[in-house]
């Protein structure tokens, strides 16, 4: 049986997934998996050596042949499939994520919005239902809901990650600036711009060359 995939490298391979769901070419290079994603060569390799995928040689891999072997390693959607998912927090950025359409083309699916303001529920409108957040507990395992996206106020971000806990949620997408503490069971992915930022500079910095002063006259 092979082993557990480390988590850095379930990170990189999931993000190779998505490099190859858009690749239009038959072949691809660790060389240009390296240029467009930043990841060296040799770890791309021995990251796609942990699958167990054989398809490489000199020249490259079949581009879908490892996006079908990755997709079936990490358990990713398949084409065609849905995995339901819901956004709790209906505001600004709510609301956004709501109408933005970046869930058109993927395999996972908005079918409910969840509010703890009753009004922002009957004033928005969606191609799906909107609930008030006391209806959690009952619409999330009755519509097969798995995931949620979490998109409330700061102050908020903890009670409401505790009621999509208790409603059944699997996994949730943390847009808050909150750090989350849930069970083993529910997985956490934070994505704050803020972080995002935050991790963005320590890379530049860390990247950085430190130059001494120069002392002019």
């Amino acid at each position: 049986m092979m082993e557990k995939i480390p988590e850095a490298s379930r990170r990189r391979l999931t993000l190779l997934c998505s490099l190859l769901s858009s690749y239009k070419d038959e072949r691809i290079t660790s060389i240009q998996i390296q240029r467009m994603t930043g990841i060296d060569r040799a770890l791309v390799r021995k990251d796609i050596s942990l699958t167990g995928f054989k398809g490489g040689v000199s020249n490259g891999y079949k581009a879908a042949e490892l996006l079908e072997a990755l997709r079936a390693e990490l358990k990713l959607p398949l084409p065609g499939q849905k995995r339901f998912c819901c956004i709790a927090g209906l505001g600004k950025l709510g609301a956004a994520l709501m109408q933005c359409g970046i869930f058109d083309e993927s395999p996972f699916k908005i079918v409910a919005g969840f509010d703890s303001r009753v009004n922002r529920t009957e004033v928005l409108s969606a191609d799906f239902p909107l609930y008030p957040a006391a209806k959690m507990e009952s619409v999330i395992p009755e519509a097969g809901i798995e995931f949620a996206i979490l998109a409330v106020e700061n102050d908020q971000a903890r009670l409401m990650a505790d009621r999509l806990v208790k409603s059944g949620v699997k996994g949730i997408v943390n847009f808050t600036g909150e750090v989350l503490e849930t069970p083993e069971s529910v997985a956490v992915e934070n994505v704050s711009p803020l972080l995002a930022l935050n991790n963005i500079c320590a890379r530049v910095s860390g990247n950085a060359v430190e130059r001494k002063p120069t002392n002019v006259g």
